[in-house]
């Protein structure tokens, strides 16, 4: 229930984004840093927790509508006693762009996710490290140094979660 609440509020709060972002005057091609704060949420076996999660990424866009990204993201610990998950990793990923206006754009992406993590689920404790496919969408509103919303979705150690972030980009 409180997923979809969560959800919910994320959907509105991109779409109201994307509206008023409309009405700005179209993103820019070349490279870009960016560095972002959010939350992950977890609801696996007996572990149903939340926690923050820091995210640095560097990328091109090769026009207004193809780019590409490497990201490294920072999931701290989540839950307590004999439940718990924290990871880190690097992921590659190729992106589409619709340009909202001169300066804006809506944006999907999809990729690789190279991790390493330690778990403990029902009690058992294990570290383990590997690759998955990740995707994920966002808003990106300004040119040079813009704001940058979005939502990812992880496969880590079998554990399934979803991210929400929110960020700066710097564009050259």
């Amino acid at each position: 229930m409180e997923r979809e609440f969560v959800m919910r509020k994320w959907i509105r709060f991109l779409l109201a984004a994307g509206l008023f972002a409309g009405l700005l005057t179209t993103a820019h091609a070349g490279p870009y840093v960016g560095a972002s704060w959010g939350a992950y949420q977890i609801e696996e076996s007996d572990l149903d927790d939340n926690d923050d999660l820091w995210k640095a990424y560097v990328g091109g866009q090769i026009n207004d509508i193809f780019g590409i990204e490497g990201s490294w993201v920072d999931f701290s610990r989540a839950g307590t006693g004999v439940s718990s998950f924290e990871g880190d990793g690097w992921g590659l990923s190729a992106i589409l762009s619709f340009p909202v206006g001169p300066t804006s754009s809506l944006f999907v992406k999809a990729g690789q996710f190279w991790w390493d993590s330690e778990s403990a689920l029902g009690g058992i404790a294990r570290s383990s490290d590997g690759n998955d496919p990740f995707f994920g969408a966002g808003f990106r509103w300004g040119a040079g140094l813009a704001l940058r919303v979005e939502w990812e979705r992880y496969d880590v150690a079998d554990i399934d979660f979803n991210t929400y972030t929110i960020g700066v980009q710097l564009g050259f």
